[in-house]
């Protein structure tokens, strides 16, 4: 446990945490998501006050993502139920100024934090529908009590340099855009939050008329939760799940009118039959893989542990190394019960195992087995009968991502086709020396030039390294050469170290390049 992981805040790993260690098996990670999720529907049900209990529950488990999202260990969850119960507090804040109210609100709001950063969408969408909340004094609590108990999460982000936010805001933020993301997410939000059902509720919700300021927070959290992530659309990916937060405006507005409505009620139930049946078919799914060989290339439920032991059985006891992936090493430990890892390249974004330096550390000079898709001579094999592999069994490993590279003076603009000179800094962050003259592979540095989320080119950023070690906690600064594009554009681009013929590791964030 701590108090953040790479790209998301720490209340979903806090339940997993509390789950496996009464459980520790499947059931225990999902125990308290279960949990978590019975509770959000009661959290609904309580602001809701329905009047047609079966209306509700027809409506509310007509909801896809109740659905797997009640399942799932994600950070969904955790979210939703700390929004729902933040409404439930807030309801009665509304109605007395009080001190003590308030301060739950600061620590519901604390709990949304820690969930997932998209809930300061939700909650902006909320203050924003009665700024007259301002002038009282008690509110200023609210913030400032989140603020406090959120603070070990920002340290924690501090002393590891953001990665959270590079993640999100830099890291991956660079898709090309492609007109079919504003499809994706409109097709996306009408399945997650139906699928059929979301007809009738999404209408309801734009005709029912807000009859107080709390339903009017809810108008303006649904439109704005889903008007922002549309918004994003226009320029990048969205996932579907991120709306998450909209679902409990949506159920509260759209039985409102609904329930009141008789023709749109019975439509409603008759909707409601496929919506059930297409969720309970899934939900057989998630326990029968029923689809035919090939139908589901990114199966999330079934044969992991045999996917799992399939490469153990290679392996034996030496460590398994992933590319690029954080489910693989981490699915792989859960099942086989062996150490893994994952080494990032140049061109990913990175993930969690990019923070735990020690554990690179660990594996040098090991014979390791290799598992990935692209392996150079790499031996096929498909693991659990899911995946097409290949995977290389490599002795004396060497690789140098836990090694940071910092450009303390990265150039904005440069002419194009020109080659400059660098200085960059090195850092070793382990209790250990890093040396680059043991191993029988040359250690080389690279640097890859990026337009969009597309490997625009790369080259050599120095041909001899100038020292053969860095000693524990060290920086040594070095001379590089970057060589600048021939197209005018805008650019990323980092370094990374190479070991013989496997992939250019990561270790410096991107810098931005205008290329005029």
């Amino acid at each position: 446990m701590t108090w953040g992981f790479w790209d998301h805040p720490p209340a979903t790993p806090f339940l997993i945490y509390l789950g496996y260690t009464l459980l520790p098996a499947e059931l225990g990670v999902r125990l308290f998501i279960v949990v978590a999720s019975v509770l959000t529907i009661f959290g609904i049900w309580r602001i809701t006050r329905p009047k047609d209990n079966l209306l509700f529950f027809a409506l509310a488990f007509s909801v896809f993502l109740v659905h797997i999202g009640g399942f799932m260990a994600a950070p969904d969850i955790p979210l939703l139920l700390s929004s729902v119960w933040f409404l439930v507090v807030y309801r009665e804040y509304l109605k007395r100024d009080s001190w003590g109210l308030a301060a739950g609100l600061g620590l519901l709001v604390a709990c949304m934090a820690y969930s997932k950063y998209h809930g300061a969408i939700f909650l902006f969408f909320v203050l924003i529908s009665n700024l007259k909340l301002l002038r009282r004094p008690s509110f200023w609590i609210i913030p400032v009590l989140a603020l406090l108990l959120f603070f070990p999460h920002l340290y924690w982000q501090w002393a590891h340099d953001f990665p959270t936010f590079r993640y999100h805001l830099i890291d991956r933020a660079g898709d090309t855009y492609q007109w079919t993301f504003i499809a994706d997410y409109l097709g996306g939000q009408l399945f997650v939050l139906g699928p059929f059902v979301s007809i009738p509720l999404l209408w309801g919700a734009i005709k029912h008329k807000a009859k107080d300021s709390f339903e009017r927070s809810l108008k303006w959290s649904l439109w704005g939760v889903l008007g922002f992530f549309l918004f994003q659309s226009f320029s990048q990916r969205t996932e579907a799940n991120w709306t998450a937060t909209a679902i409990i405006p949506l159920i509260y507005l759209g039985y409102q009118y609904v329930e009141g409505n008789p023709g749109w009620k019975k439509w409603t139930f008759r909707l409601a039959i496929p919506s059930l049946l297409l969720i309970l078919l899934f939900r057989v799914f998630m326990i029968v893989d029923f689809l035919p060989e090939g139908m589901n290339p990114r199966n999330e439920f079934h044969k992991w542990d045999r996917w799992a032991w399939d490469i153990r059985e290679i392996a034996e006891d030496r460590p398994v190394i992933f590319y690029n992936t954080y489910r693989g090493p981490s699915k792989y430990q859960f099942y086989a019960k062996k150490p893994a890892h994952a080494i990032n390249t140049l061109s990913h974004a990175g993930n969690q195992f990019d923070l735990w330096p020690e554990k690179e550390a660990a594996l040098q000079g090991k014979e390791v087995v290799i598992v990935d898709s692209k392996l150079k001579g790499g031996i096929d094999f498909v693991p659990g009968g899911i995946q097409e592999r290949k995977y290389l069994v490599v002795e004396d490993f060497r690789s140098f991502n836990r090694v940071s590279i910092h450009v303390p003076e990265a150039p904005d603009v440069l002419p194009a086709d020109t080659t400059v000179q660098l200085a960059i800094e090195l850092f070793n962050p382990t209790n250990q020396a890093v040396r680059f003259n043991e191993g029988k592979r040359k250690v080389s540095l690279f640097y890859m030039v990026f337009k969009k989320d597309d490997v625009f080119q790369k080259g050599a950023a120095i041909q001899e390294l100038p020292v053969e070690a860095l000693k524990s906690g060290e920086r040594q600064v070095w001379e590089v050469v970057l060589k600048a594009p021939d197209e005018p554009g805008s650019y990323r681009y980092r370094f990374g170290f190479k070991v013989g013929k496997l992939f250019i590791g990561r270790n410096g964030n991107f810098n931005a390049l205008e290329v005029k």
